[in-house]
């Protein structure tokens, strides 16, 4: 009987230390999620970012009727300045293959941008509007990707809603 009483301290001693360690695991776990998720969230507006920006400065270009040359060098201008293809390196170390495969898509349709872009072509040109409907197709399929990655809410109806 005398030996009662300390194998219940030890028994819960253990319990108590074995708990805590488990909240602090779960802690941890919990806030380093977060962490990520976070640093996804960055890294998804900074690419969201550039490449509205990239869209926009070539936008401009095509509508300014510079002549090929010009065009050439002002769409590979804005392209280089734009900073996407560090950020799309950047996603590739960070984000899922199925938000990295929009992001691509995403990216390639506005490089073909440029390169239309780049010939000279104007705004008015059906290819131009072409173009211009493919990247945004792509555009909003990589927001509803990185939205679905991030746990965000999307409309019904919307970007294939999540």
């Amino acid at each position: 009987m005398d030996w009662l009483a300390p194998v219940n301290t030890l028994t819960g001693a253990a319990i108590g230390i074995g708990s805590t360690l488990l909240a602090d695991r779960i802690r941890w776990r919990r806030d380093r999620e977060a962490l990520n998720q976070d640093t996804r969230r960055q890294a998804y507006a900074a690419f969201m970012a550039a490449l509205s920006d990239a869209y926009t400065r070539l936008h401009e270009t095509a509508r300014e009727s510079l002549p090929p040359t010009e065009a050439r060098t002002a769409a590979h201008e804005v392209f280089t300045s734009s900073n996407l293809y560090p950020l799309r390196y950047e996603l590739a170390l960070t984000a899922p293959w199925d938000v990295m495969s929009p992001v691509n898509e995403a990216f390639w349709k506005v490089r073909d941008l440029r390169d239309l872009v780049a010939t000279g072509t104007h705004t008015d040109a059906p290819d131009f509007r072409t173009h211009v409907g493919d990247y945004l197709k792509a555009t909003e399929s990589a927001q509803a990707a990185m939205r679905r990655d991030l746990g965000t809410s999307w409309p019904q109806g919307v970007g294939g809603g999540a």
